[in-house]
């Protein structure tokens, strides 16, 4: 089978037109997610310790879990929150990026000498520090004077809550007031997303620690590599869909563009995106396996076989 070069080109728009397609859609259908991630209407339109602080913010979210633990299995964890203490359970690569140095380490355990957060105390540097804790029970921090020099106002709730049997609910309700000068939907999008991601991983690390497991110190590596392998996996599918039949490698740059999606904002498994990996390679290189198609150059004769 022959392709010529105008071929190759129009598949190479129309490709292109098509994952912005399907990004734009995923893109406009994730809010909702950021905004109410886990929690129940009631706990939605709860009103919360620092609900009250900011006067106008562009976002707010209130994310939920249930943990099976009891509270005094989770509030330790809570309360050694900070950078220069238990950090955030979030991923630290890009925290200690922000940073500029590694400043961010996860705690792997219970520290004595952070278990008594009080009013002031830094959270973030000198940009974020607790306003108010209720040991046992919740810790507000609120942005410091460096931010709101800035126009800058942000607001942090950790609140738990009995559940069930030797169950907790643990509620996270942020609220963020950017300056007049980042206050557009399109930089709004990216902070409410990076919030979600930061934030849902952090969620999911205090969970995992709270019943009792632990993370290998080589995760954030692995998690990385597994999210670049579906990233060229993509640029693969791609590459075929120019130079091969269009269909079956088009559906499997989609799938990765699909995974890509799935691996930043639903933060499955490890073994998941391992399997998903597995599946896209294994689909490309059967395909690459396949009979290529002879190149057009011009309107001449195909190229002898």
């Amino acid at each position: 089978m022959t392709i010529s070069k105008r071929t190759r080109i129009r598949r190479f728009f129309g490709g292109v037109a098509l994952i912005i397609v399907i990004l734009a859609i995923i893109f406009a259908l994730l809010p909702p997610l950021f905004h109410t991630w886990g929690a129940t209407e009631a706990e939605i339109t709860h009103t919360y310790p620092g609900d009250d602080l900011l006067s106008a913010p562009a976002l707010s979210w209130t994310h939920a879990v249930t943990v099976n633990a009891p509270p005094d299995q989770v509030w330790p964890w809570i309360a050694q929150l900070g950078d220069r203490r238990g950090a955030f359970y979030s991923y630290t690569f890009i925290e200690n990026l922000f940073a500029g140095k590694r400043l961010y380490i996860n705690a792997d355990r219970i520290m004595p000498e952070h278990q008594n957060p009080q009013p002031g105390m830094p959270l973030i540097d000198t940009m974020f520090a607790v306003r108010e804790v209720k040991p046992g029970r919740w810790m507000l921090g609120e942005s410091t004077e460096t931010l709101e020099k800035m126009g800058l106002g942000w607001t942090w709730l950790w609140w738990i809550e009995p559940y069930g049997v030797n169950q907790t609910r643990f509620i996270v309700r942020g609220h963020i007031e950017p300056p007049a000068s980042m206050n557009n939907p399109v930089l709004g999008w990216f902070i409410d997303a990076g919030s979600f991601v930061m934030g849902r991983r952090m969620v999911q690390g205090l969970v995992l620690r709270a019943e009792g497991g632990s993370e290998p110190a080589y995760i954030e590596v692995v998690e990385i590599a597994l999210w670049l392998a579906a990233l060229l996996a993509g640029l693969g599918a791609g590459v075929l869909f120019l130079w091969r039949k269009p269909w079956p490698p088009l559906l499997v740059g989609v799938a990765a563009v699909l995974c890509l999606v799935w691996f930043t904002f639903w933060i499955p498994p490890v073994g998941s995106r391992l399997l998903a990996d597995m599946v896209l390679w294994g689909t490309l290189i059967w395909l690459f396996k396949g009979k290529p198609m002879v190149i057009l150059h011009s309107r001449q004769e195909p190229m002898p076989q």
